[in-house]
């Protein structure tokens, strides 16, 4: 026997673990990949159905407001007057790129196309005489309006009986009581009613933009409301057409999300159950699978009969906004994010898909296994020439490595591989270790994202709710209770309004600064939304948690914030305070703290409530 011979006999049993150890590599990371794409597919689509309902949510709170400015009666109103008060609302509009008035019969009488960004370049164009609804959507505008009117009466006089009825408990000097409190409500409620009559959302009026010259050719979300003469009666209605162009730029930057991410073989797209068709353009998706999909839940997955994995949001359609809207106009607290979900999940019809074609894995696979083969034959002739030194040096390092590799297909992601070497299987080690690194950093950055509120940098509701379930099991033994303040910036809006979204984002995060300096290590903050932030006083009672909360107050009040342009300005809040007692929920606690922080607004703002 030759030593060519040999050498091929004493490499066999050697390569075969190579060999097995590429092919389980290979295994691991197009596995590793799929995974990963899956679960980039998953967030892509859960942030998208997040941020386009929260962009419509707004749009609704910002129609009431634009609404509002036609809700003021006059008693001569002209042409040029609502021209003047249409371009005044669309300058003050974020999301809405056309006003259209009609009169009663839904013939456009005119219209004001926004200044955005997205119309800087087109001619708009004269919607006047053309008729904007469907005699279905007028016949319920005039429903929804005569039944509006028809309330109107007997609201007037139920608000009448609650004046009288909260006049007679004031003077009793019941005015901290909850029925007052109660009667309150009932009363802003009947005046919210009372505004305006019930808005209208439909989706559609693609032809009506592109009539106007709007950048844009596919039905958008039209926001209606009747317009009141001074006599109360029905004297038109005003559209608002929303912006779709933005819509259009939250689609393009989750596609740009996942080609940064090296995903390219993608389709973004909204899908319409009800009129069974996708209301964007797709590349990938057909209208074959259309009709699979339109069947589908909720739901994320590889679908093979689709060719692709496939991730499927419901987000807000103009049901929902319809509900959200009637929710907003009868409660004096408005629709909670809890509601506004539920409202999704149960009437929606529009759903955000997010798909990742084959050829997606296909192209990485082939990727990924040329790069393999180039590795073994290079570890195959490297074994060869030097099978003696291999076969004490590099066979121990490959099977400990394969455990690793087997740890971490099994979920160990803390497992190192032992570096021995600074040849091939060390490099390869190491690639492994930085891999695995890698796997956990993006497991703690997503544990550590779902705990932290990324404006602020506090903890966020659901972290904020484990903190406390935690501090109450810690209070249980010991002498003292839990306070629990709940803060709202005073008038915050006016900040966003005045100064931008922009200013108002660096005055939180000042004022989350200013909360974290000024209050003691053992206190835990967080925000829950908006400009409203709750603190867990532990081990304190509640006098020493009104001072606190009130010293504070004042400190943050003193300090002032400067903005990017200079601007100094002073931030007050409002603030509630309970004791938290251990036989009542956190809910239920941030519940009685809210009255609190209501009786503190009501009570000219800027003080504490306890």
């Amino acid at each position: 026997m030759n030593l060519l011979t040999k050498i091929l006999l004493w490499m066999f049993p050697i390569a075969l673990p190579v060999m097995g150890f590429t092919w389980s590599y290979y295994q691991a990371q197009l596995d590793a990949g799929a995974e990963h794409t899956g679960n980039v597919g998953v967030l892509v689509s859960a942030s998208g159905a997040q941020r386009l309902n929260d962009f419509l949510r707004l749009r609704a709170s910002e129609f009431t407001l634009i609404s509002g400015k036609f809700a003021v009666c006059e008693s001569s109103p002209s042409k040029e007057l609502y021209q003047l008060k249409a371009r005044n609302a669309l300058q003050q509009s974020r999301g809405f790129s056309a006003l259209i008035v009609s009169g009663i019969d839904g013939k456009v009488q005119l219209g004001q196309v926004a200044g955005t960004p997205s119309n800087r370049f087109m001619l708009p164009r004269s919607l006047a005489n053309s008729w904007l609804f469907t005699a279905a959507q007028l016949e319920r505008l005039n429903s929804g309006f005569n039944i509006w009117q028809e309330k109107a009466p007997l609201l007037r006089k139920e608000k009448s009986k609650l004046f009288l009825e909260a006049l007679s408990l004031e003077r009793r000097g019941e005015i901290n009581s909850s029925k007052y409190n109660n009667i309150q409500s009932q009363i802003f409620n009947i005046t919210n009613l009372l505004k305006q009559p019930p808005a209208v959302i439909y989706f559609n009026g693609g032809l009506h933009a592109e009539v106007m010259g709007l950048p844009y050719r596919r039905d958008t979300f039209l926001f209606t409301r009747p317009l009141v003469s001074c006599e109360g009666e029905l004297a038109g209605y005003i559209t608002a057409f929303l912006d779709r162009t933005q819509i259009e730029d939250i689609l393009y930057e989750l596609r740009q999300s996942l080609y940064d991410r090296g995903i390219h073989q993608v389709d973004i797209a909204l899908m319409n159950r009800e009129s069974q068709k996708y209301e964007t353009e797709t590349r990938y998706l057909t209208d074959r699978s259309l009709h699979g999909i339109v069947k589908m839940s909720a739901s994320a997955g590889y679908q093979r009969k689709f060719g692709g994995f496939l991730a499927i949001q419901p987000i807000a359609d103009a049901k929902v906004l319809n509900q959200l809207m009637e929710g907003a106009d009868a409660t004096e607290q408005g629709v909670s994010a809890a509601e506004y979900q539920e409202y999704i999940d149960r009437f929606s019809t529009m759903s955000l898909l997010v798909f990742i074609a084959d050829e997606e894995w296909h192209e990485t696979s082939k990727r990924l296994l040329l790069k393999v083969s180039v590795w073994l034959l290079l570890s195959l002739l490297f074994l060869f020439v030097l099978v003696f030194f291999l076969a004490r040096n590099i066979v121990r390092p490959i099977v400990k490595l394969k455990r690793s590799v087997a740890k971490v297909e099994a979920g160990d992601l803390m497992v190192q591989a032992d570096i021995s070497s600074n040849d091939e299987v060390g490099q390869l080690a190491r690639a492994f270790n930085r891999m695995t690194r890698a796997l956990q950093l993006s497991e703690n950055e997503l544990q550590r994202l779902a705990r932290v509120d990324e404006l602020t940098g506090l903890l966020n509701r659901r972290a904020l709710i484990e903190e406390a379930i935690n501090e109450r099991h810690r209070a249980s033994r010991s002498e003292y209770g839990i306070s629990l303040a709940i803060l709202d910036l005073d008038y915050f809006k006016q900040i966003n309004d005045r100064y931008g979204h922009a200013a108002g984002d660096l005055v939180l995060k000042q004022f989350a600064d200013m909360l974290q300096e000024k209050l003691r290590k053992t206190d835990i903050v967080g925000r829950i939304g908006g400009e409203e932030f709750v603190i867990l006083l532990p081990d304190t009672s509640p006098e020493s948690a009104v001072k606190l909360i009130d010293k504070l107050r004042i400190s943050c009040a003193e300090t002032m914030i400067g903005l990017d342009d200079g601007i100094l300005l002073s931030v007050k809040f409002s603030a509630g305070v309970v004791v938290w007692s251990a036989d009542t929920g956190f809910e239920e606690a941030l519940h009685r703290a809210d009255e609190k922080l209501y009786q503190a607004k009501e009570n000219g703002r800027n003080c504490v409530k306890s």
